[in-house]
């Protein structure tokens, strides 16, 4: 760096002084490293020795405290000087020895390509190419991946041979994967957005439909309006869940999470009983085995449990085997509670159960299947709201939804 500083200050027509230029400007302040940049060029390039071991200092102090790396390339081609900031960019130990070679090995195979026809062009006569390219590494002693922005220029003589390429490179790896994280996130709020809609749209309106052909029926057959009201009460009542179902899914993503009051003043499986009765009484032609021993309290949010079986076993009879009954089991002993439903019917892919608690999956089970595919997203989300997990296995034709959480907080 010292060479290139005095090759600098003692050239009769100097580069813009490149390097001092993009390290000022990355910091507020340096007043004094500017006004040094600015006699350099108004002095034609000639500084004297101690102004060239103060330029020095002043550049070294700047790029370290902007986390600014330098590099210089004798000849374009020749011997590779870098600063212990870009010997770490390239995760190389700050005393190594490198060479171009090292350069274009570091670079990501994706990557260099590009990068060494932007260097080609700085370093070509003919060009003169500003070198400004952003490219990503790949640690030689470390492995890591890191995000680097480079700048530099070709410094050429009278003749147009070049003496050398300068420049400075910058860490800029946080911003890019802050940059790719809020790409995903876009990504995929726009997907969720379209399934939505989408699902939305469905499934919304099979019930609304219901409700309102059977408000016709209603007036042209008053006689049956005791098992038309039930059909219409049920539709309504699917609304319901869809409408709440969808709540819970905005509060969720809108960062309010999914609010609960735990207690563990009044028993719990009172609630989880009437969710089972409920599906009894409205499925009548199917068989429910239920095993419940609650040894102690369980400190909960007791309607959210009765919602997050709710769902349980709503999915049991949309993806159940019709025939085969449903088994709910529920204990609280010894600090834990846990709670499964267990149905028979076709064993859910693997590549299926990986997306299961995410909103709006639906499966491949089944493609007369009811809901929008946010059941168990919210089972999920309330499992982690009381501290617990909920997990599933399904093989040899039975499947099987677990919930394990603590009694008590």
């Amino acid at each position: 760096m010292v060479a290139a500083l005095r090759w600098l200050g003692n050239r009769q027509d100097p580069p813009k002084a490149l390097c001092f230029r993009h390290a000022a400007s990355s910091l507020n302040g340096l007043r004094d490293m500017k006004t040094l940049l600015a006699k350099l060029e108004a002095s034609g390039g000639v500084l004297s020795t101690a102004e060239l071991v103060l330029a020095e200092e002043r550049l070294r102090l700047a790029t370290d405290a902007a986390d600014i790396g330098w590099w210089d390339v004798e000849e374009g081609h020749g011997q590779l000087s870098w600063s212990p900031h870009v010997h770490a960019m390239f995760g190389v130990s700050a005393d190594a020895p490198v060479t171009m070679d090292d350069f274009y090995d570091g670079l990501h195979p994706d990557d260099r390509e590009r990068v060494a026809a932007f260097y080609a062009a700085a370093a070509d006569p003919t060009r003169r190419a500003l070198y400004d390219v952003e490219y990503r590494t790949i640690g030689k002693e470390d492995g890591v991946i890191r995000w680097v922005a480079a700048k530099g220029r070709g410094v050429f003589d009278e003749s147009g041979r070049c003496q050398r390429v300068i420049g400075t490179a910058r860490d800029i790896t946080e911003r890019m994967l802050a940059q790719e994280e809020k790409l995903a996130r876009d990504r995929e709020t726009a997907e969720l957005r379209e399934q939505f809609i989408a699902v939305l749209g469905h499934d919304l309106r099979n019930p609304l439909a219901s409700v309102a052909s059977g408000t016709r029926l209603l007036a042209r057959q008053p006689e049956r309006a005791v098992e038309i009201a039930g059909h219409i009460e049920r539709s309504i009542s699917r609304m319901s869940e869809l409408i709440e179902n969808i709540l819970d899914f905005a509060r969720g993503r809108l960062g309010g999470g999914f609010v609960t009051t735990r207690d563990s003043e009044k028993p719990l499986d009172p609630v989880l009983l009437q969710v089972i009765e409920e599906f009894r009484t409205m499925h009548p032609e199917r068989d429910i085995a239920t095993e419940i021993d609650f040894r102690e309290p369980v400190q909960c949010d007791r309607q959210r449990m009765g919602q997050l079986l709710s769902n349980l076993l709503g999915n049991a009879f949309v993806y159940g085997a019709p025939a085969a009954p449903i088994q709910v089991q529920a204990f609280a002993r010894q600090g834990q509670f846990e709670l499964a439903v267990t149905n028979s019917g076709p064993t859910i892919e693997p590549a299926d159960v990986e997306r299961l608690f995410q909103p709006f999956f639906r499966g491949t089970v089944r493609g007369s299947r009811e809901g929008l595919g946010l059941g168990l997203y919210i089972c999920s989300e309330i499992a982690k709201a009381h501290g617990g997990t909920i997990s599933v296995s399904s093989e040899n034709g039975t499947t099987s939804f677990t919930l394990r959480m603590p009694t008590a907080v």
